[in-house]
């Protein structure tokens, strides 16, 4: 399938685990007092996950039909390296926080790579990037196959080679056979010496 599929499917997926990450990340860290933390350093936006979560839906949705119709065409692509899945949870979660302390605060939030939220939720990242690259390709390997049931439902049985030369042997002996046989006199056969 095409990169493009494989993005819309597995982007969604590493974002979510990305945000179960760095929420877990807090639980670890906080316990009880993890709202308590998240408010003070910035994480009001976290309200509007339902929307986001729909958001994702959509893309998770579109990119497993644009899967679909991609093998239903025979069209492909280059997969994507799991390093890259790997890379874009850490990447966003580092911003993600210096983004948010900078929000908050108003000033450089350079310290917060050195706090115990910080570095907990980016050890939690990889784990929940594996997670979401074995869903998007599970999904997307479903996808697929369904694909290639319903294709192989409409295409006729194939036929053999081998009763195809068969058929145009005998063709070829026929009409052979039937051309000298209507005209005795002919010229002469095609004689290398």
């Amino acid at each position: 399938m095409r990169r493009r599929s494989a993005w819309l499917v597995s982007l969604p997926l590493v974002v979510l685990g990305s945000l179960l990450a760095h929420q877990l990340a807090y639980v670890v860290v906080a316990g009880a007092h993890a709202d308590a933390l998240l408010a003070e350093t910035g994480h009001g936006y976290l309200e509007q996950l339902p929307t986001g979560a729909v958001l994702a839906l959509v893309c998770l949705v579109l990119g497993l039909l644009l899967a679909g119709a991609d093998r239903a065409h025979a069209r492909a692509g280059r997969a994507i390296p799991a390093w890259l899945i790997a890379l874009v949870p850490l990447v966003g979660f580092a911003l993600q926080e210096h983004v948010e302390r900078f929000a908050h605060n108003g000033t450089g939030p350079w310290g917060a790579a050195l706090d115990a939220t910080f570095l907990v939720g980016l050890a939690l990242q990889l784990p929940f990037a594996a997670l979401a690259f074995l869903i998007a390709r599970a999904l997307l390997r479903t996808v697929v196959a369904v694909v290639e049931a319903l294709l192989a439902r409409h295409r006729p049985p194939p036929r053999h080679r081998t009763h195809a030369r068969f058929v145009r042997g005998m063709r070829f002996v026929l009409a052979t056979g039937l051309a000298r046989w209507l005209a005795p006199r002919g010229p002469p056969l095609l004689q290398i010496a």
